[in-house]
């Protein structure tokens, strides 16, 4: 089967589960975008620090959703699905007086289960000045994925760079005329992070720029992603050699990567106390993205598990460091396993984590990203500096307390129906087509 969304894929990377958001006061305008006329920054509230949401509207419906880079078509929990638990209040097409119906069903088979989906066309708004009539969006008809009967969040809203595989519809990028925006996510636990869609107004100068290589991802190459010098060994370095795919995913609650990479960085870490006593002493994680260096202190890479059930076999196998003894508020570090191969090496990505020291701006026009620093309320710092030492300077006391995660909410990066897993080999662009 070849169905038509292949990166719904990281959708149900659903790591992310939303809960009501209210955008009308929550966003700040600023300069204008193309074809919008202003600039929105749109709050995205924190669910346990695993899930980033916001509400949008949907024929005249508020209904909440994730805003996934990961993805990028409209995926919409439906009142039609008769079968679904409804955790947040579904679409209903029979409220809106814009819907139009195509007909057109598609199966998405997903790692953790099948789902079936209905085309059609709405309205579809983002705060008070982005508004897409006739948008093609996706209702979820029927589905066996069962973190979806307790998420909470209704929707999917797909933020990749361009069509999906197949598909001449607009995504809602293209529909909003915006051609770059940004995320930030802040450090504190609980904090809100922000999607800009539209310029960042900034004075900051000094950012780095990474070329996209995917047709439909965001993706780029990584390289050397070591926890000891970079320089040293490379044959034993992940992405050391011959180089591997990085996905920057805002949907993903952790930073996901091949068994074998993790297996490799597990011999360069120390152990990680379970009362994160040594959060402080633990190594900084090396990474070129692009040709550029890149730094991740412990905490991104470190979590105190929370609220977690603990016979539930299911959630601590997404992680790939599963401890002997499994119990709540124990440090342990946060990884979690997707083995997936493209024409450019082994795929990883880049999730919250990422987004939480690297404030990050997605280009569809240049087709690059800019990466800053993260500075207080996520606004963009000088990228060239010494890096450690800033970390420390801007998150202060907070870089040696651990960060507080429910893994109870904790879903996988998890690949479609298209893909043989595991080490499928994944198209990521159309180079040599």
């Amino acid at each position: 089967m070849a169905p038509t969304l292949p990166r719904a894929i990281l959708l149900i990377a659903a790591c992310r589960i939303s809960a009501a958001l209210r955008t009308a006061s929550s966003g700040l305008l600023q300069q204008s975008p193309k074809g919008t006329g202003v600039s929105y920054r749109q709050t995205l509230h924190n669910y346990q620090n695993v899930q980033y949401y916001a509400d949008f509207t949907i024929g005249g419906q508020e209904v909440s959703g994730i805003f996934d880079t990961g993805s990028f078509e409209l995926l919409v929990r439906s009142s039609r699905c008769s079968q679904c638990v409804h955790p947040t209040p579904p679409y209903d097409h029979l409220k809106s007086s814009t819907y139009e119906e195509n007909g057109t069903m598609t199966k998405h088979v997903f790692g953790s289960g099948p789902c079936v989906s209905m085309m059609g066309y709405d309205s579809v708004s983002v705060g008070k000045t982005l508004k897409a009539e006739h948008q093609a969006f996706w209702e979820i008809v029927d589905h066996r994925i069962s973190v979806l009967d307790t998420a909470k969040f209704a929707a999917i809203v797909g933020i990749g760079p361009n069509f999906a595989y197949g598909n001449s519809e607009k995504t809602l990028l293209m529909s909003y005329g915006i051609s770059e925006f940004s995320i930030c996510l802040q450090k504190p636990s609980g904090s809100e992070g922000y999607l800009t869609w539209g310029k960042t107004e900034t004075d900051v100068k000094d950012f780095v720029t990474a070329r996209v290589i995917g047709e439909h991802h965001w993706v780029t190459r990584l390289q050397n992603v070591t926890f000891t010098q970079p320089k040293s060994h490379l044959a034993q370095i992940p992405c050391g050699t011959t180089g591997c795919a990085a996905i920057i995913d805002s949907g993903t609650s952790l930073i996901a990567a091949p068994g074998v990479a993790l297996m490799q960085l597990s011999e360069q870490m120390e152990k990680i106390k379970e009362d994160c006593s040594n959060l402080h002493e633990l190594p900084t994680l090396h990474f070129v993205i692009d040709g550029h260096d890149f730094e991740l202190p412990p905490r991104a890479y470190v979590m105190r598990v929370t609220g977690a059930t603990l016979e539930a076999n299911d959630i601590w196998d997404v992680l790939f460091f599963k401890p002997k003894i499994r119990k709540v508020d124990m440090c342990m570090p946060a990884f979690m396993q997707i083995d997936m191969t493209s024409q450019f090496g082994p795929v990883w990505i880049l999730g919250m984590p990422f987004f939480r020291y690297y404030h990050t701006t997605f280009d569809r026009d240049s087709r690059s990203m800019r990466f800053a620093l993260a500075g207080p309320d996520c606004q963009p710092r000088p990228f060239r500096t010494n890096k450690t030492e800033s970390f420390l300077a801007l998150g202060g006391a907070i870089e040696n307390t651990p960060m507080d995660m429910d893994i109870d909410a904790l879903v996988p990066p998890t690949l479609s129906g298209m893909m043989d897993y595991p080490f499928a080999k994944v198209s990521l662009s159309s180079e040599g087509r």
